[in-house]
């Protein structure tokens, strides 16, 4: 069984005899590139090992200036890493900043992060107000009993995120004439917040009228909109 190590820059094998382990704290210096590296740190054994070089340079403690120049380049290589990172971060939070509006709306699970993210710069995060990205799927007008009344519909997300449910303006027509017109928030809907990408949001509202007008009602008349 043979020791051997490997040069980590140009991966030279090279035959390790003891004394090279204990001569100058194990550092050597690679015949081939010259580069300096401890001898115990790129160790392994092999059981049949094939003819591998010796070290063409005599094993010597590498001068002082060797080793700061080495240790030099890892510190410089390792700054420069860090420094990378710190610019990568930065560009990313910079990007999350400038379309967090965007990514509550596709993925609403992060809006309570995104105000936590928010919080110390004194900036919003809110979900897309857009009628142009919701429709009124289906509506359905009845009388329940003389002065009762049941408004139904479904409110479509056009969109692939997330928007704010929108209220509603129902107007009652007799003879002609607007003889009521009531405003429905969009809690008062039971549309819960936010309203997901591309679904179907039924909703439900009743309502009783005063005996004087619920006879002369005879159409409606709704709008989606947002207050």
């Amino acid at each position: 069984m043979a020791i051997v190590t490997l040069c980590p820059q140009c991966q030279t094998g090279f035959s390790v005899q003891p004394e090279h382990l204990s001569a100058a704290d194990g550092w050597v210096k690679c015949g081939k590139c010259e580069h300096l590296f401890q001898v115990d740190q790129h160790l392994f054994e092999m059981d049949d090992p094939q003819p591998v070089q010796e070290f063409l340079q005599p094993l010597s403690k590498p001068l002082q200036a060797d080793v700061k120049h080495e240790t030099g380049q890892h510190q410089d290589s390792t700054m420069v890493q860090m420094l990378m990172a710190l610019l990568v971060f930065g560009l990313l939070m910079q990007f999350v900043l400038h379309q967090r509006h965007v990514i509550a709306a596709r993925v609403p699970e992060l809006q309570s992060a995104l105000q936590w993210f928010c919080k110390p710069m004194n900036c919003q995060v809110s979900i897309p107000m857009d009628t142009d990205l919701f429709s009124m799927e289906s509506s359905t007008f009845k009388r329940l009993d003389e002065n009762t009344f049941v408004f139904e519909g479904t409110v479509r997300n056009l969109s692939e995120g997330a928007l704010m449910p929108p209220a509603l303006e129902l107007t009652l027509n007799g003879e002609g004439d607007v003889r009521v017109r009531k405003v429905i928030s969009a809690d008062q809907l039971g549309l819960r917040v936010p309203l997901r990408p591309l679904g179907n949001h039924a909703f439900s509202l009743r309502f009783t009228l005063d005996p004087s007008l619920s006879p002369t009602i005879d159409g409606f008349r709704a709008l989606l909109f947002y207050p």
